[in-house]
């Protein structure tokens, strides 16, 4: 049951200010990152370095579908952030994202 004096908006999600839920949820985004044509291969196997991170699908012309999961909101931000900084990477944008509660008694 989540706690109703948590904020839990848009800002909080962003700015990670939700540590408070943080190792009882694990998020999934999925994310169509346009990257170089040229480096599209090389740039999808740095990806795949990262933690937490599977690309899906690459056209072999840039776009790739890559899924990234994560423990919590705050590290699900930054694993964003280290897919759009990285190397090659034109930009990227956020198709999915869905968090669950985990049960930590199991």
């Amino acid at each position: 049951m989540r706690d109703s004096t948590i904020d839990r908006g848009r800002r909080s999600l962003l700015t990670g200010r939700l540590q408070e839920i943080r190792r009882s949820e694990i998020h999934v985004v999925s994310l169509i990152v346009h990257a170089h044509p040229s480096r599209a291969s090389d740039i999808s196997h740095s990806l795949e370095r990262l933690p937490g991170v599977e690309v899906h699908a690459n056209n072999g012309r840039g776009k790739l579908v890559v899924v990234v999961e994560t423990e919590g909101d705050a590290d699900m931000v930054a694993a964003i952030k280290r897919v759009d900084s990285a190397a090659g990477v034109i930009c990227t944008a956020l198709v999915y994202q869905q968090s669950e509660s985990l049960d930590l008694d199991e």
